[in-house]
């Protein structure tokens, strides 16, 4: 039983490791996936442009946002940016309210580089914007519940499949198991030589073993899963509301458990 459960232990660890790490520098989910969402107060959505340095590029992409406002209402608009807060006049009137959530820049050619902005613009000016984060961690669901589903979701493919993968192996094997000790259980009956009994009696425990380790790690497995698809970050993602509940482990010399975190 302690030999499998050391195998799963030695597949899930590379695994989970590999879920746990980012790249810092590589491109952002939103910008990868064309991000768009229409909420009550605003919408988000992202906008590029190419130019000959990384200020330019982000000049250009700026104006685009009075571009489609431009187009939107007819009217010939300015635009001015402080501190990522972007505002779109109209003959003295604001009517416009953007910021910029995120931004990515890359060169994609020699004196040629394109900035992409993830940009919030509210639907009235007079609305507030609603909670904007880019973050990794994720919120928890029933999706823990299901081995390897909670890993999926958060983009952790390697490891959700090992999960599932082990899973699957550790309730094979008690199964498998369990079919050959009741097998052996059953000869036992079937002859009256004494030491074919004997046999068949130290095959059936040796089998019932090995059917307790693999439940054992059925079992590992599944509180793993659980307590990995809790606590464990995942790929960057944009979370707009205005609620967020968080769960973080935590222990004391008297006790441990999970700590809830309910921020308005």
């Amino acid at each position: 039983m302690r030999h499998i459960i050391i195998i799963i232990c030695c597949v899930l660890l590379p695994c989970s490791a590999m879920g746990q790490y980012t790249y810092s520098k590589e491109m952002p989910e939103w910008l990868k996936n064309g991000y768009h969402s229409d909420h009550r107060n605003s919408y988000i959505e992202v906008v590029t442009a190419i130019g000959y340095s990384e200020d330019n590029a982000r000049e250009l992409a700026v104006k685009q946002i009075s571009q489609k406002r431009s187009i939107a209402t007819g009217q010939r608009v300015s635009i001015k940016e402080n501190n990522n807060s972007v505002n779109v006049i109209s003959e003295d009137e604001l009517t416009v309210k953007a910021r910029i959530i995120d931004e990515y820049c890359e060169r994609i050619a020699a004196g040629q580089y394109r900035v992409s902005l993830l940009v919030q613009t509210t639907k009235n000016p007079m609305l507030q914007y609603e909670p904007v984060d880019i973050t990794n961690k994720y919120p928890i669901t029933a999706r823990i519940f299901v081995p390897g589903m909670a890993q999926l979701h958060k983009g952790s493919t390697a490891k959700g499949v090992a999960f599932i993968a082990a899973e699957i192996a550790a309730i094979g094997g008690a199964v498998a198991f369990e079919c050959l000790r009741s097998s052996y259980d059953s000869k036992v009956n079937s002859t009256h030589n004494a030491a074919a009994r004997k046999d068949y009696i130290n095959k059936a425990d040796n089998m019932e073993n090995l059917r307790n380790g693999f439940i054992a790690g059925a079992a590992l497995v599944y509180v793993w899963n659980i307590i990995d698809g809790a606590v464990a970050k995942g790929k960057q993602h944009v979370e707009v509301g205005d609620v967020a509940m968080n769960f973080s482990p935590f222990a004391t010399p008297s006790l441990a458990g999970l700590s809830m975190c309910l921020n308005f």
